[in-house]
């Protein structure tokens, strides 16, 4: 699990299952995986044993986890660009996005930016920049700042994720939640606040576009997910509905998106 100091300046750690380099006369498209708010690479490592047939790269977005920030203020399209950065690092020409919540948007501000780098995009749970209530992440904010993840980590484990979801799910939610830096994790919230939708907006997507919207998400509901898929530009895409999935999908239920990922790859 390397360090990559990129064009960008920032400092990410990332995970890769770079294989040999594969026969171009059956070659699959690597997929960059990008995590939400409070989360981490680790997101998806219930998701990637479950691709074994394409490189994957997982990162820590700048400022979560391992890949450390000062705090400093950020914004969702910085962030996006740390993508963009990372596959010149890694000398990626194009890949298929993936992206949770906050990472979702992400993944939209890059296939609209830069869609000469994206195969397709895969957005799970994403984020609709229309419907994000400052308030709620000012608390969030003003929480942290007193106290700590800790408050957090007690709450959203249960509060964000399905009615069945598994003591041992919730324990690795409390884990990626406890290994935020406050003041980084404050920065973040504060991205969210201040996006807007998608660099020039959902219609100037145009790549094909998959979306992965929970049936029991709170955080990033369905009827968000749908505007987002309607006003997407892109004239191949695909919305689907994971049965019994809160608003931590790789999670709650790692070998069904990964087969979702996997068809659209394929699809491609």
């Amino acid at each position: 699990m390397p360090y990559g100091t990129l064009s960008t300046s920032h400092r990410i750690h990332f995970h890769d299952t770079k294989h040999a380099e594969p026969d171009r006369g059956n070659w699959k498209p690597p997929i960059v995986m990008i995590h939400g708010l409070g989360s981490s690479q680790n997101f998806y490592m219930p998701v990637i044993p479950f691709l074994p047939d394409y490189r994957c790269i997982a990162l820590d977005s700048y400022g979560a986890a391992r890949s450390k920030s000062q705090g400093e203020r950020l914004t969702i399209e910085q962030l996006a660009e740390d993508v963009v950065a990372l596959l010149d690092h890694l000398d990626v020409e194009k890949a298929v996005i993936v992206g949770h919540s906050m990472g979702g948007t992400m993944v939209h501000t890059i296939a609209a930016a830069h869609p000469e780098r994206v195969v397709g995009v895969v957005s799970i749970g994403p984020v609709n920049p229309s419907s994000v209530k400052p308030e709620m992440f000012q608390t969030r904010i003003d929480t942290v700042s007193k106290d700590g993840m800790e408050p957090l980590a007690n709450t959203i484990p249960t509060s964000a994720t399905a009615s069945n979801s598994t003591p041992l799910q919730r324990a690795l939610i409390c884990e990626l939640i406890l290994g935020q830096d406050p003041k980084s994790y404050a920065s973040h919230c504060k991205a969210i606040m201040e996006m807007k939708e998608a660099v020039r907006g959902f219609d100037a997507i145009e790549v094909p576009a998959l979306i992965l919207a929970g049936e029991e998400d709170k955080s990033a509901p369905l009827e968000g997910c749908r505007y987002i898929y309607e006003h997407l530009g892109s004239s191949k895409k695909e919305l689907k509905v994971l049965k019994s999935v809160g608003h931590w999908h790789c999670i709650e239920a790692g070998e069904l998106v990964a087969s979702e990922i996997a068809a659209f790859c394929s699809s491609l």
